[in-house]
């Protein structure tokens, strides 16, 4: 988990979830979203989170940036069976972490959460750790593992556990934003509490980071997007290729570089991904040099074979609450108790796929959003419980220069069978990217409310 929303643009705290029970290899596939009420009281930016406590039905939120200050505590928990947040009362005699950001946790068999390395202090001020703590989720206690043999303080990378137990970490930048080569793998043992290095041969993929990473069943860490620096005018420059798999079987550590059949993303990075099953979720995120990305897109991972699923429709989208706008930005997943959660980073917004036919383990990928100058994609919407909302993922092709082609902008087409009410369209850059910003969430609107110190 991760980001920052850039101000003047406010925190806000949508709840939703969306079932992927019926998701299936055919080119289109619907998936209903289902809004859960009652639940806007945390408001929320980079941070981390997994699945946690004793039967992995525990969202467990740790670090980032937090408002109102009420909910200012390190770790925030939601309990996905009866839709409540809670703030643990945790042991921590060895001392507990400084709040983190940029940084991946993960969640062992024991539940155990593992924090490594991150920044301890918000942007710009960076400032890089490579300590490593543990968060015992059930009996809720704070404990510190090994930093003999750890790697260079470092953020923005992804973090793995294998099924025996290994913690692997790839990619990533370090504290002179040198990005960590991705033949370089860090593991930590869970077992010995000890740390161990590797060397990936293979088709060596480029450094990145911001990218996601999932394990299959078969112990494949599939590597999706990121990006390898980021400009002072908030552009990134993409990673390649941008589907790299890492193959951890028998104890080597080989990378391939596999061509997906069907329509791919564009080149995106801080998004975030979730395997379900055999489909890896890869949702939102900065299209490299463009923007944000509204959409989210399914891989079939079975049998070795990589193809993208064609088109993904969400069929009843439920309101926002409050009245507010959803803010489509970046977000994080993780599995809880057979929920994929998907948390909207660009507004903290929280999102939900359930997967309702079997409870299967999601391996959970957070991705972080580090642009200042993002600009994102507002719709304000009345009645939208009853709208329609159509991803169709044909319309976009990767290779096209969409600089020269506005026409070829990455937007979604929307179906409604409700009117919609929408405010005047802003584009502060003149770049032809679709901003529909509600009052609450215009500029004007919202310096005059921070020059006022008013509560938004």
């Amino acid at each position: 988990m991760g980001g920052v929303v850039p101000l003047p643009e406010p925190i806000i705290s949508d709840f939703f979830y969306l079932d992927t029970s019926v998701l299936s290899s055919t080119d289109s596939t619907t998936l209903p979203w289902t809004e859960l009420t009652g639940l806007d009281n945390l408001f929320t930016s980079s941070g981390t989170a997994v699945a946690g406590g004793a039967n992995k039905d525990l969202f467990i939120l740790f670090g980032g940036n937090m408002t109102p200050a009420e909910n200012s505590s390190l770790v925030i928990v939601y309990n996905t069976n009866n839709n409540t947040w809670s703030k643990p009362v945790i042991s921590a005699p060895q001392g507990e972490p400084a709040r983190k950001r940029k940084t991946q946790a993960v969640v062992d068999s024991a539940g155990k959460m593992y924090i490594f390395g991150g920044s301890t202090s918000p942007e710009p001020d960076i400032s890089l750790v490579n300590d490593m703590f543990i968060l015992d989720t059930i009996n809720w206690s704070w404990s510190t593992g090994t930093q003999d043999g750890a790697p260079d303080a470092r953020s923005d990378f992804s973090a793995t556990i294998l099924s025996n137990g290994f913690i692997v970490y790839i990619g990533g930048s370090n504290i002179n934003n040198r990005y960590v080569p991705m033949s370089q793998i860090n593991m930590y043992d869970t077992n010995s509490a000890a740390w161990v290095d590797k060397e990936a041969t293979g088709e060596i993929p480029s450094p990145r980071g911001g990218h996601s990473a999932v394990l299959t069943s078969d112990e494949r860490i599939i590597i999706y997007g990121g990006a390898v620096s980021i400009s002072a005018d908030g552009k990134y420059t993409a990673s390649s290729p941008d589907l790299a798999i890492l193959d951890t079987t028998n104890n080597n550590f080989v990378w391939s570089q596999p061509k997906a059949s069907g329509t791919a993303p564009p080149q995106i990075a801080y998004h975030s991904a979730s395997l379900v099953g055999d489909y890896m979720i890869v949702s939102f995120g900065n299209i490299t040099n463009k923007g944000s990305s509204p959409d989210v897109y399914a891989l079939d991972t079975k049998d070795k074979g990589y193809k993208w699923i064609t088109s993904i429709n969400t069929n009843t989208l439920p309101g926002t609450n409050s009245g507010k706008s959803s803010n489509v930005g970046l977000i994080a997943g993780l599995s809880v108790g057979g929920i994929v959660v998907l948390i909207l980073l660009g507004g903290g917004l929280f999102w939900f796929y359930r997967n309702k036919k079997v409870m299967e383990e999601v391996i959970e990928t957070p991705g972080e959003f580090t642009d200042a100058g993002f600009n994102r994609r507002y719709e304000s919407m009345n009645s939208a419980t009853t709208s329609q909302i159509s991803h169709d993922f044909s319309r976009h092709s990767t290779s096209a220069n969409t600089e020269s082609d506005p026409s070829r902008e990455f937007h979604p087409s929307y179906s409604h069978n409700f009117p919609v009410q929408h405010d005047p369209e802003i584009d502060d850059d003149d770049d032809k990217e679709f901003r529909v910003l509600p009052k609450e969430l215009q500029p004007e609107y919202l310096e005059k409310k921070f020059n006022n110190n008013d509560n938004i």
